[in-house]
Protein backbone atom coordinates (compact mmCIF):
# COMPACT_ATOMS: atom_id res chain seq x y z
CA UNK A 1 0.00 0.00 0.00
CA UNK A 2 2.80 2.42 0.89
CA UNK A 3 6.58 2.47 0.76
CA UNK A 4 6.87 4.52 3.95
CA UNK A 5 9.27 3.18 6.56
CA UNK A 6 8.38 5.77 9.21
CA UNK A 7 6.78 4.00 12.15
CA UNK A 8 4.95 5.27 15.20
CA UNK A 9 6.72 3.68 18.13
CA UNK A 10 4.92 5.29 21.05
CA UNK A 11 2.35 7.88 22.06
CA UNK A 12 0.66 9.41 25.08
CA UNK A 13 -2.08 11.96 25.71
CA UNK A 14 -3.85 13.95 28.41
CA UNK A 15 -7.32 15.23 27.55
CA UNK A 16 -10.51 16.24 29.27
CA UNK A 17 -11.43 12.52 29.05
CA UNK A 18 -8.45 11.20 30.96
CA UNK A 19 -4.82 11.47 32.02
CA UNK A 20 -3.63 8.93 29.45
CA UNK A 21 -4.31 8.16 25.79
CA UNK A 22 -5.72 4.78 26.78
CA UNK A 23 -8.14 6.24 29.35
CA UNK A 24 -9.19 8.98 26.93
CA UNK A 25 -9.86 6.44 24.18
CA UNK A 26 -11.85 4.09 26.39
CA UNK A 27 -14.06 6.91 27.67
CA UNK A 28 -14.53 8.23 24.13
CA UNK A 29 -15.55 4.80 22.82
CA UNK A 30 -17.91 4.28 25.77
CA UNK A 31 -19.52 7.67 25.13
CA UNK A 32 -18.49 8.98 28.57
CA UNK A 33 -18.18 12.49 27.20
CA UNK A 34 -19.12 15.43 29.40
CA UNK A 35 -20.16 18.71 27.74
CA UNK A 36 -17.93 21.75 27.93
CA UNK A 37 -18.36 23.60 31.21
CA UNK A 38 -17.36 26.81 32.97
CA UNK A 39 -13.63 26.76 33.68
CA UNK A 40 -12.12 26.63 37.16
CA UNK A 41 -8.48 27.55 36.52
CA UNK A 42 -7.62 30.58 38.69
CA UNK A 43 -5.59 32.33 35.99
CA UNK A 44 -8.70 32.72 33.82
CA UNK A 45 -10.34 36.13 34.17
CA UNK A 46 -13.81 35.18 32.91
CA UNK A 47 -15.08 31.84 34.25
CA UNK A 48 -18.30 32.03 32.22
CA UNK A 49 -16.70 30.73 29.03
CA UNK A 50 -17.31 27.02 28.55
CA UNK A 51 -14.39 24.82 27.58
CA UNK A 52 -13.14 21.25 27.84
CA UNK A 53 -10.92 21.65 30.89
CA UNK A 54 -8.60 19.05 32.39
CA UNK A 55 -9.24 18.70 36.14
CA UNK A 56 -6.24 19.43 38.36
CA UNK A 57 -5.89 20.74 41.91
CA UNK A 58 -2.70 22.75 41.31
CA UNK A 59 -2.21 26.13 39.67
CA UNK A 60 -1.92 26.67 35.92
CA UNK A 61 1.86 26.22 35.82
CA UNK A 62 1.82 23.10 38.01
CA UNK A 63 -0.84 21.61 35.73
CA UNK A 64 1.17 22.50 32.62
CA UNK A 65 4.23 20.61 33.81
CA UNK A 66 2.11 17.70 35.03
CA UNK A 67 0.43 17.38 31.61
CA UNK A 68 3.75 17.40 29.77
CA UNK A 69 5.34 14.97 32.21
CA UNK A 70 2.39 12.59 31.91
CA UNK A 71 2.29 12.41 28.10
CA UNK A 72 6.05 12.04 27.70
CA UNK A 73 6.25 9.32 30.34
CA UNK A 74 3.38 7.44 28.69
CA UNK A 75 4.85 7.73 25.19
CA UNK A 76 8.39 6.79 26.24
CA UNK A 77 7.19 3.82 28.28
CA UNK A 78 4.96 2.61 25.45
CA UNK A 79 7.88 2.88 23.03
CA UNK A 80 10.28 1.21 25.45
CA UNK A 81 12.96 3.77 24.70
CA UNK A 82 16.31 3.37 26.43
CA UNK A 83 18.10 6.41 27.80
CA UNK A 84 20.55 6.15 24.91
CA UNK A 85 17.68 6.24 22.41
CA UNK A 86 16.12 9.22 24.18
CA UNK A 87 19.44 11.08 24.12
CA UNK A 88 19.81 10.65 20.35
CA UNK A 89 16.23 11.78 19.65
CA UNK A 90 15.18 15.25 18.53
CA UNK A 91 12.25 17.20 19.94
CA UNK A 92 9.53 19.07 18.05
CA UNK A 93 6.96 20.97 20.12
CA UNK A 94 3.72 22.32 18.64
CA UNK A 95 1.91 24.85 20.83
CA UNK A 96 0.02 28.11 21.01
CA UNK A 97 -0.63 28.34 24.73
CA UNK A 98 2.94 27.40 25.62
CA UNK A 99 4.02 30.83 24.45
CA UNK A 100 1.77 32.70 26.86
CA UNK A 101 0.73 30.58 29.84
CA UNK A 102 3.44 31.82 32.21
CA UNK A 103 2.78 35.45 31.30
CA UNK A 104 -0.95 35.05 31.93
CA UNK A 105 -0.36 33.12 35.15
CA UNK A 106 2.09 35.66 36.58
CA UNK A 107 -0.18 38.57 35.60
CA UNK A 108 -3.28 37.16 37.29
CA UNK A 109 -1.30 36.10 40.36
CA UNK A 110 0.11 39.63 40.68
CA UNK A 111 -3.38 41.13 40.42
CA UNK A 112 -4.83 38.65 42.89
CA UNK A 113 -2.11 39.29 45.47
CA UNK A 114 -2.27 43.08 45.04
CA UNK A 115 -5.98 43.93 44.80
CA UNK A 116 -5.47 47.58 45.78
CA UNK A 117 -2.76 48.30 43.22
CA UNK A 118 -3.04 49.20 39.55
CA UNK A 119 -2.86 46.14 37.30
CA UNK A 120 0.52 45.72 35.62
CA UNK A 121 0.94 45.49 31.88
CA UNK A 122 0.99 41.97 30.44
CA UNK A 123 4.52 41.56 29.14
CA UNK A 124 5.06 38.96 26.41
CA UNK A 125 8.66 38.03 27.04
CA UNK A 126 8.69 35.48 24.22
CA UNK A 127 10.11 32.91 26.59
CA UNK A 128 7.31 30.36 26.32
CA UNK A 129 8.50 28.24 23.38
CA UNK A 130 12.04 27.95 24.64
CA UNK A 131 10.87 27.33 28.18
CA UNK A 132 8.73 24.35 27.19
CA UNK A 133 11.23 22.65 24.90
CA UNK A 134 14.14 23.34 27.25
CA UNK A 135 12.23 21.90 30.20
CA UNK A 136 11.39 18.72 28.25
CA UNK A 137 14.93 18.31 26.91
CA UNK A 138 16.54 18.75 30.32
CA UNK A 139 14.10 16.55 32.23
CA UNK A 140 14.26 13.62 29.82
CA UNK A 141 17.80 14.01 28.52
CA UNK A 142 16.83 14.60 24.89
CA UNK A 143 20.09 15.52 23.21
CA UNK A 144 19.06 16.22 19.62
CA UNK A 145 17.83 19.46 18.10
CA UNK A 146 14.77 21.04 19.70
CA UNK A 147 12.26 23.06 17.68
CA UNK A 148 9.00 24.83 18.50
CA UNK A 149 6.14 25.28 16.00
CA UNK A 150 3.51 27.90 16.77
CA UNK A 151 1.03 28.14 13.91
CA UNK A 152 -2.34 28.08 15.67
CA UNK A 153 -4.33 24.89 15.08
CA UNK A 154 -1.80 23.17 12.81
CA UNK A 155 1.21 23.58 15.13
CA UNK A 156 1.70 19.97 16.21
CA UNK A 157 0.28 18.44 13.00
CA UNK A 158 2.88 20.45 11.08
CA UNK A 159 5.50 19.25 13.55
CA UNK A 160 4.55 15.63 12.87
CA UNK A 161 4.93 16.04 9.10
CA UNK A 162 8.23 17.91 9.44
CA UNK A 163 9.51 15.16 11.75
CA UNK A 164 8.59 12.53 9.16
CA UNK A 165 10.34 14.51 6.43
CA UNK A 166 13.51 14.80 8.51
CA UNK A 167 13.42 11.06 9.11
CA UNK A 168 12.90 10.32 5.41
CA UNK A 169 15.92 12.50 4.60
CA UNK A 170 18.01 10.64 7.21
CA UNK A 171 18.74 13.91 9.00
CA UNK A 172 17.54 12.63 12.37
CA UNK A 173 17.28 9.19 13.96
CA UNK A 174 14.13 9.63 16.00
CA UNK A 175 11.57 12.36 16.69
CA UNK A 176 9.59 13.02 19.83
CA UNK A 177 6.71 15.28 18.77
CA UNK A 178 4.82 17.07 21.53
CA UNK A 179 1.56 18.99 21.26
CA UNK A 180 0.69 21.16 24.24
CA UNK A 181 -2.23 23.52 24.83
CA UNK A 182 -3.26 24.97 28.20
CA UNK A 183 -6.36 27.13 28.49
CA UNK A 184 -5.66 30.82 27.95
CA UNK A 185 -7.54 34.07 28.37
CA UNK A 186 -6.06 34.98 24.98
CA UNK A 187 -7.71 32.12 23.11
CA UNK A 188 -11.01 32.02 25.00
CA UNK A 189 -11.60 35.77 24.66
CA UNK A 190 -10.04 35.89 21.20
CA UNK A 191 -12.30 33.31 19.54
CA UNK A 192 -15.33 34.80 21.28
CA UNK A 193 -14.47 38.23 19.91
CA UNK A 194 -14.19 36.74 16.42
CA UNK A 195 -17.69 35.24 16.82
CA UNK A 196 -16.19 31.76 16.42
CA UNK A 197 -17.17 30.50 19.87
CA UNK A 198 -20.33 28.48 20.60
CA UNK A 199 -21.62 28.93 24.14
CA UNK A 200 -23.89 25.88 23.85
CA UNK A 201 -21.80 23.08 22.34
CA UNK A 202 -19.48 22.15 19.50
CA UNK A 203 -21.36 20.75 16.48
CA UNK A 204 -18.88 19.63 13.78
CA UNK A 205 -20.40 19.63 10.26
CA UNK A 206 -23.89 20.20 11.73
CA UNK A 207 -26.33 22.62 10.13
CA UNK A 208 -26.84 24.19 13.58
CA UNK A 209 -23.13 24.79 14.21
CA UNK A 210 -22.08 28.29 15.20
CA UNK A 211 -18.52 27.98 16.49
CA UNK A 212 -15.86 26.01 18.28
CA UNK A 213 -15.24 25.25 21.92
CA UNK A 214 -11.67 25.28 23.19
CA UNK A 215 -10.16 22.15 24.70
CA UNK A 216 -7.14 21.75 26.94
CA UNK A 217 -4.73 18.94 26.10
CA UNK A 218 -1.25 17.58 25.57
CA UNK A 219 0.21 14.63 23.69
CA UNK A 220 3.46 13.08 22.57
CA UNK A 221 4.03 10.92 19.47
CA UNK A 222 7.34 9.16 18.80
CA UNK A 223 8.36 8.60 15.15
CA UNK A 224 11.38 6.74 13.83
CA UNK A 225 12.71 4.77 10.91
CA UNK A 226 11.22 1.28 10.87
CA UNK A 227 14.68 -0.26 10.68
CA UNK A 228 15.43 0.93 14.21
CA UNK A 229 12.08 0.05 15.74
CA UNK A 230 11.44 -2.49 18.46
CA UNK A 231 11.31 -6.22 17.58
CA UNK A 232 8.18 -7.39 15.82
CA UNK A 233 7.93 -4.58 13.30
CA UNK A 234 5.77 -1.47 13.17
CA UNK A 235 2.04 -1.71 13.79
CA UNK A 236 1.39 1.86 12.64
CA UNK A 237 3.19 3.71 9.85
CA UNK A 238 3.19 7.44 9.20
CA UNK A 239 2.85 8.13 5.47
CA UNK A 240 1.99 10.79 2.96
CA UNK A 241 2.34 13.95 5.02
CA UNK A 242 1.73 17.20 3.13
CA UNK A 243 1.89 20.85 4.24
CA UNK A 244 0.50 23.91 2.49
CA UNK A 245 -0.01 27.57 3.32
CA UNK A 246 -2.74 29.29 1.29
CA UNK A 247 -2.90 33.06 0.89
CA UNK A 248 -6.50 33.58 -0.22
CA UNK A 249 -7.98 33.87 3.27
CA UNK A 250 -6.71 34.80 6.73
CA UNK A 251 -9.19 32.58 8.52
CA UNK A 252 -10.03 29.55 6.36
CA UNK A 253 -9.04 27.36 3.43
CA UNK A 254 -11.74 28.99 1.29
CA UNK A 255 -15.32 27.73 1.21
CA UNK A 256 -15.36 26.04 -2.21
CA UNK A 257 -13.41 22.98 -1.06
CA UNK A 258 -10.83 23.22 -3.83
CA UNK A 259 -7.84 23.77 -1.55
CA UNK A 260 -8.94 20.99 0.80
CA UNK A 261 -9.27 18.57 -2.11
CA UNK A 262 -5.87 19.57 -3.49
CA UNK A 263 -4.08 19.12 -0.16
CA UNK A 264 -5.54 15.64 0.33
CA UNK A 265 -4.72 14.62 -3.26
CA UNK A 266 -1.08 15.58 -2.67
CA UNK A 267 -1.11 13.46 0.49
CA UNK A 268 -2.52 10.42 -1.30
CA UNK A 269 -0.08 10.83 -4.18
CA UNK A 270 2.92 11.04 -1.89
CA UNK A 271 1.91 7.85 -0.11
CA UNK A 272 1.02 6.11 -3.40
CA UNK A 273 -2.42 5.37 -2.01
CA UNK A 274 -5.82 5.56 -3.68
CA UNK A 275 -8.82 7.20 -2.08
CA UNK A 276 -10.45 3.76 -2.21
CA UNK A 277 -7.91 2.57 0.38
CA UNK A 278 -9.01 5.04 3.06
CA UNK A 279 -10.72 3.27 5.95
CA UNK A 280 -11.88 6.43 7.75
CA UNK A 281 -11.16 10.15 7.94
CA UNK A 282 -10.19 11.94 11.14
CA UNK A 283 -11.44 15.34 10.02
CA UNK A 284 -10.53 18.73 11.44
CA UNK A 285 -14.24 19.51 12.00
CA UNK A 286 -14.07 22.58 14.25
CA UNK A 287 -17.79 23.41 14.32
CA UNK A 288 -17.27 26.85 12.74
CA UNK A 289 -19.39 27.76 9.73
CA UNK A 290 -16.73 28.39 7.08
CA UNK A 291 -14.10 25.86 8.12
CA UNK A 292 -16.53 22.95 8.19
CA UNK A 293 -18.09 24.07 4.90
CA UNK A 294 -14.68 24.21 3.26
CA UNK A 295 -13.60 20.82 4.58
CA UNK A 296 -16.94 19.14 3.95
CA UNK A 297 -17.12 20.32 0.34
CA UNK A 298 -13.53 19.29 -0.27
CA UNK A 299 -14.11 15.79 1.07
CA UNK A 300 -17.22 15.32 -1.07
CA UNK A 301 -15.48 16.62 -4.19
CA UNK A 302 -12.72 14.10 -3.71
CA UNK A 303 -14.60 11.02 -2.51
CA UNK A 304 -18.16 11.61 -3.76
CA UNK A 305 -20.56 8.79 -2.94
CA UNK A 306 -17.63 6.64 -1.75
CA UNK A 307 -16.87 8.97 1.16
CA UNK A 308 -15.43 6.89 4.05
CA UNK A 309 -16.69 7.41 7.62
CA UNK A 310 -15.84 10.94 8.75
CA UNK A 311 -15.10 11.62 12.42
CA UNK A 312 -14.39 14.88 14.23
CA UNK A 313 -13.09 14.49 17.78
CA UNK A 314 -13.71 18.11 18.74
CA UNK A 315 -17.25 17.53 19.96
CA UNK A 316 -15.74 15.34 22.67
CA UNK A 317 -12.28 16.84 23.28
CA UNK A 318 -12.80 20.44 22.22
CA UNK A 319 -10.44 22.22 19.85
CA UNK A 320 -7.01 21.80 21.42
CA UNK A 321 -5.55 24.32 18.95
CA UNK A 322 -1.76 23.92 18.70
CA UNK A 323 -1.95 20.48 20.32
CA UNK A 324 -4.75 19.17 18.06
CA UNK A 325 -2.52 17.21 15.69
CA UNK A 326 -0.66 15.27 18.38
CA UNK A 327 -3.65 14.93 20.73
CA UNK A 328 -6.09 13.66 18.11
CA UNK A 329 -3.47 11.33 16.63
CA UNK A 330 -2.57 9.82 20.01
CA UNK A 331 -6.21 9.32 21.05
CA UNK A 332 -7.05 7.85 17.63
CA UNK A 333 -4.18 5.36 17.90
CA UNK A 334 -5.38 4.25 21.33
CA UNK A 335 -8.88 3.83 19.89
CA UNK A 336 -7.34 1.62 17.19
CA UNK A 337 -5.66 -0.40 19.94
CA UNK A 338 -9.14 -0.97 21.38
CA UNK A 339 -10.30 -2.08 17.92
CA UNK A 340 -12.79 0.78 17.55
CA UNK A 341 -13.04 4.04 15.63
CA UNK A 342 -15.20 6.40 17.71
CA UNK A 343 -18.26 8.25 16.54
CA UNK A 344 -18.56 12.01 16.22
CA UNK A 345 -20.22 13.95 19.00
CA UNK A 346 -22.39 17.08 18.74
CA UNK A 347 -23.95 16.43 15.31
CA UNK A 348 -27.73 16.92 14.99
CA UNK A 349 -28.74 17.91 11.46
CA UNK A 350 -27.23 17.61 7.97
CA UNK A 351 -26.13 20.90 6.42
CA UNK A 352 -27.44 20.83 2.83
CA UNK A 353 -24.39 22.82 1.71
CA UNK A 354 -22.12 20.05 3.04
CA UNK A 355 -24.32 17.09 2.20
CA UNK A 356 -23.18 14.38 4.61
CA UNK A 357 -23.34 13.42 8.28
CA UNK A 358 -20.22 12.49 10.26
CA UNK A 359 -20.10 8.96 11.62
CA UNK A 360 -23.03 8.49 14.07
CA UNK A 361 -21.73 5.31 15.69
CA UNK A 362 -18.54 3.49 16.60
CA UNK A 363 -17.09 1.36 13.82
CA UNK A 364 -14.43 -1.40 13.72
CA UNK A 365 -10.85 -0.18 13.34
CA UNK A 366 -9.92 -2.22 10.30
CA UNK A 367 -6.40 -2.48 8.91
CA UNK A 368 -5.63 0.10 6.24
CA UNK A 369 -5.08 3.81 5.72
CA UNK A 370 -6.55 6.52 7.94
CA UNK A 371 -6.59 10.11 6.69
CA UNK A 372 -5.95 12.99 9.11
CA UNK A 373 -6.76 16.59 8.14
CA UNK A 374 -6.16 19.97 9.80
CA UNK A 375 -7.08 23.36 8.30
CA UNK A 376 -6.36 26.48 10.32
CA UNK A 377 -5.96 30.25 10.39
CA UNK A 378 -3.82 31.85 7.71
CA UNK A 379 -4.73 29.15 5.19
CA UNK A 380 -2.47 26.66 6.99
CA UNK A 381 -3.16 23.09 5.94
CA UNK A 382 -1.84 19.74 7.15
CA UNK A 383 -2.80 16.31 5.92
CA UNK A 384 -1.24 12.92 6.56
CA UNK A 385 -1.96 9.22 6.53
CA UNK A 386 -1.45 6.61 9.22
CA UNK A 387 -1.42 3.01 8.08
CA UNK A 388 -2.62 0.34 10.50
CA UNK A 389 -1.04 -2.96 9.57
Amino acid sequence: MTTSDICIRGWGAVTTLGWSAEESAKNLIAGLVAPAAACLSTHLINHNYKAFEIPHEGNAMDKSWAMLDCVLTEAINRAGLSQTEIAESCLLVGTTGGLFIRNEYEFTETVRKNPDKESPAIVCRNRGPGEVSDWISRKYGIGGIAMTFSMACVSSSHALVVAAQLLEQKKIRRAIVVGYEPLLNLTLHGFASLLLYDDDKCRPFCNKRSGMQIGEGAAAVILEQNETSSPGGAKYKFAGGYLFNGTDSLTSAGVDGELVQDVILHTLHKAEISGRDIVAIKAHGTGTRDNDLSEGRGLLKLFGEKLPPVVSLKGALGHTLGAAGAVETAVWLSCCEEGIIPRSFGFEEVDPEIGFAPSPSNTPAAAGAYLFTFFGFGGTCTSYLIIKE
